[in-house]
């Protein structure tokens, strides 16, 4: 199967080839490229919200607990988390909306807006995902930092400008880290995306 970068090329030339393309066949070619690149976007979420959750079976359900009371996360903690799987649900249905929409038959320029609006939902799962972690780890740090026994396990002279300087540079790190994750898990599908994106804006201009 041609490459996507060159079905305008292929269409416009396809006389010098044995093979020949319609506009619906090449419209059907990125469709089912789209649709498949988006299902994967749809597993790899979906992966993403259980296989944590799978996990933190295995965790030391008491130690956290604990942890959360001792310095009065527990509900905060629980309002977090119940927001969080309400938002990600949202994503993941967003996900398969996008998946129904572009594998269903469409003109070009519907389909372009579907490429369209799944990127730009991945772009913005990627973007709460990075937020969600940073205010929890900056309301952790709140916590903890202004905590009694923090105050008191305090060395004299310690400065906490510098703990939260090194706190936040930590966690700038962190969140680095699963940028760079981010970027490459769903860089990789966005790039497709906008592959496909370009071959059908060309031939809607032919």
């Amino acid at each position: 199967m041609e490459n996507l970068d060159n079905l305008k090329d292929l269409w416009k030339n396809q006389e010098e080839s044995n093979i020949k393309f319609t506009e619906k066949e090449i419209h059907k070619m990125v469709q089912k490229k789209s649709s498949s690149i988006v299902k994967w976007i749809l597993i790899i979420s979906l992966l993403e919200f259980i296989l944590p959750n799978i996990i933190f079976l295995f965790t030391d359900f008491d130690a956290t607990k604990e942890f959360y009371e001792q310095y009065d996360l527990t509900s905060t903690m629980m309002i977090y988390s119940v927001l969080h799987i309400a938002i990600i649900v949202l994503f993941i249905y967003v996900f398969y909306k996008n998946y129904k929409n572009i594998s269903a038959g469409s003109t070009v320029r519907i389909l372009l807006s579907d490429i369209l609006k799944t990127r730009r939902t991945v772009k913005y799962y990627i973007y709460y995902n990075l937020a969600i972690m940073g205010i929890i780890g900056l309301n952790i740090f709140y916590a903890v930092f202004n905590s009694s026994e923090f105050q008191e396990s305090l060395a004299s002279g310690t400065s906490m400008v510098q703990i939260w300087i090194f706190s936040i540079i930590f966690l700038c790190l962190a969140l680095l880290i699963f940028w760079l994750f981010y970027r490459i898990l769903y860089g990789f599908f966005l790039k497709k995306l906008k592959r496909n994106y370009a071959a059908l804006s060309q031939k809607d201009q032919l």
